[in-house]
């Protein structure tokens, strides 16, 4: 049998070779555009994939900490609120006097003198000044201060002044007489409070 030659001039053998070369032509441009755009997208997509489930397992790990988070607020918002009863806007002049007089009352020490000394501006706070002139025992005197020093909000005492009451004597007798803690000092000292500065 005489071998088949491939003759470009028969019509039939031009026909299958057009038709290979647009089925070639048409697989590459394929390939070229549609495959790899695809494979750009998967690759691009595997990718965000990948972030965003590193994403997801960071978030996760933090999961475990909201009861923790959500108690510190809790703790802070209590602290912040009694740092405001502490640090009030406005001096509480009604309330913190009536503290005093309680705790003057109870310590048994007798006020000669009470003015309110103004108001100083610092840079975040305001100090509210008050002065006190009282006759008082060495123990009456020791439980004021104690009181003081044991109010809800800060307070401080400075300029102390102490010297000898001028009827020591009398008091002596008199607490001798009815048993009683005799009065042997008077005592000058300036109290502040502390309010928070409105911005």
């Amino acid at each position: 049998m005489a071998d088949a030659k491939f003759d470009l001039k028969d019509k039939k053998n031009i026909y299958v070779v057009f038709v290979a070369i647009i089925c070639l032509t048409s697989i590459y441009m394929f390939y070229d555009s549609i495959w790899t755009e695809f494979e750009e997208t998967q690759k691009s997509l595997i990718e965000e994939q990948k972030n965003a489930q590193a994403e997801l397992d960071k978030i996760n790990s933090q999961r475990s900490r909201i009861p923790m988070l959500e108690a510190d607020l809790q703790k802070a918002e209590i602290e912040f609120e009694r740092l405001k009863e502490m640090f009030p806007e406005e001096e509480k002049v009604p309330l913190r006097l009536q503290d005093l007089y309680s705790v003057v009352r109870a310590s048994g020490v007798n006020i000669q003198v009470f003015k309110p000394n103004g108001q100083e501006q610092k840079e975040h706070f305001v100090e509210n000044k008050y002065s006190f002139n009282v006759n008082a025992g060495y123990h009456m005197l020791g439980y004021l201060f104690a009181e003081i020093a044991n109010f809800n909000y800060p307070t401080t005492i400075d300029n102390l002044k102490l010297n000898r009451f001028g009827s020591i004597s009398q008091e002596v007798k008199k607490a001798e007489e009815h048993g009683w803690e005799p009065v042997t000092m008077s005592v000058s000292f300036d109290l502040t409070t502390f309010t928070s500065r409105k911005k």
